[in-house]
């Protein structure tokens, strides 16, 4: 039996690629994270390739530091970073506006009576303002502010915390915020997406009363939308699950928005329905089809998350767009209609994945 296994997989050319594809996909994207790339400058803007853009707004007239005007000086510290843009508004309506449309990561406030404060020795505060959609601007941008603060106390020899940093998460839902809401939402489409695909992946080659049912007037096209619209459902089912789930158990307030992240969901579910039936017309076995399925959810992780730029399948792949759709909706109260072009795509993909599925299908003599 053991010799049996090993000649079954010999013979199943595509899962014993995916064998290896697998830990390929794994281990290169442990070195690109621990070895990166080394530091290069562009010549436009002077700073690193991954330098953040943040806005600055000055609130501090005071002028109680001899030959100096600190809040300036601060802002010229964070200016000459290498990895922050810096980007001056007047006020902070404007700076809020610019994090809102994401012309900037993150907005930083110098109050009133920051320079004050720090020559009277009282703790001197800046406000870091940070999307809380945005988790790994989040995690750098706090870091590397705290690095022009130390690099700006040590400058002036002050050494004993006279400068410390405040941190606003903006765009939280009402009843509920922080990791629960940012990571929450974005695992609920991600559990939509891949839980609807795997479940389809084995809609077709699993399906062995299927080659009967096409000896009848039924068409290979009509198995193919019949089997769509039936995981479609499977997935709008277990979109309620979560959604109820998600604002019950951490507190969240989302029920004004919830028809539309339902319309989102239902747009995830529609697409990972339609790329589990291609994933079915593809594979010949059962075997396939899970080793797909974990192809699937491992590729996913890596260019869905959002933690890395993975260029064209941002802008095209389901689960990226639907990914972006849900917080902007859900956080930031986004109209939907704001996101035509990505439903658009969204629905001609899923077309695409059916009519590739159907055109797979349609040359095969049996399913298995």
């Amino acid at each position: 039996m053991f010799i049996k296994e090993l000649r079954l997989i010999q013979n199943d050319k595509f899962a014993l690629l995916l064998i290896f594809i697998l830990p390929t996909m794994i281990m290169a994207t442990m070195y690109i994270a621990t070895n990166p790339s080394p530091i290069t400058v562009i010549p436009e803007t002077g700073k690193s390739p991954d330098a953040w853009r943040v806005g600055v707004v000055d609130q501090d007239p005071t002028n109680t530091f001899p030959s100096q005007d600190l809040s300036e000086n601060f802002t010229w510290y964070m200016s000459n970073s290498m990895d922050l843009i810096v980007t001056i508004f007047e006020d902070e309506v404007d700076a809020l506006d610019a994090l809102y449309f994401d012309r900037v990561s993150a907005y930083i406030v110098i109050p009133y009576g920051f320079e004050g404060n720090i020559t009277g020795d009282i703790p001197a505060f800046i406000d870091v303002h940070i999307s809380s959609t945005d988790l790994t601007a989040q995690m750098e941008i706090a870091g590397t502010v705290s690095e022009v603060v130390a690099e700006f106390r040590t400058d002036h020899g002050w050494s004993q915390r006279e400068i410390s940093t405040q941190r606003f998460a903006e765009f939280q839902p009402p009843g509920g915020g922080g990791f629960e809401a940012t990571f929450g939402v974005f695992m609920i489409v991600f559990a939509v997406f891949i839980a609807v695909a795997a479940t389809a992946a084995q809609a077709i080659v699993g399906d062995v009363p299927l080659n009967r049912m096409l000896l009848t007037p039924a068409t290979k096209m009509e198995a193919v939308i019949a089997k769509v619209c039936a995981y479609f459902v499977v997935g709008m089912l277990q979109t309620q699950f979560l959604l109820i789930l998600w604002q019950l158990l951490f507190n969240i307030d989302a029920w004004g928005a919830y028809h539309i992240l339902n319309f989102v969901l239902a747009l995830m579910s529609f697409s990972g329905a339609s790329l589990g039936v291609l994933i079915s017309t593809v594979v010949t076995t059962r075997l396939q089809a899970n080793q797909s399925f974990l192809f699937l959810l491992f590729g996913s992780v890596i260019v869905g998350t959002g933690f890395i730029d993975v260029g064209l399948v941002d802008d095209y792949f389901p689960l990226n767009l639907g990914r972006v759709m849900m917080t902007d909706t859900a956080f930031k109260g986004v109209d939907i209609l704001e996101f035509a072009d990505s439903i658009y795509i969204i629905v001609v993909m899923s077309l695409i994945f059916m009519f590739i599925a159907w055109l797979i299908f349609a040359r095969k003599k049996t399913l298995a």
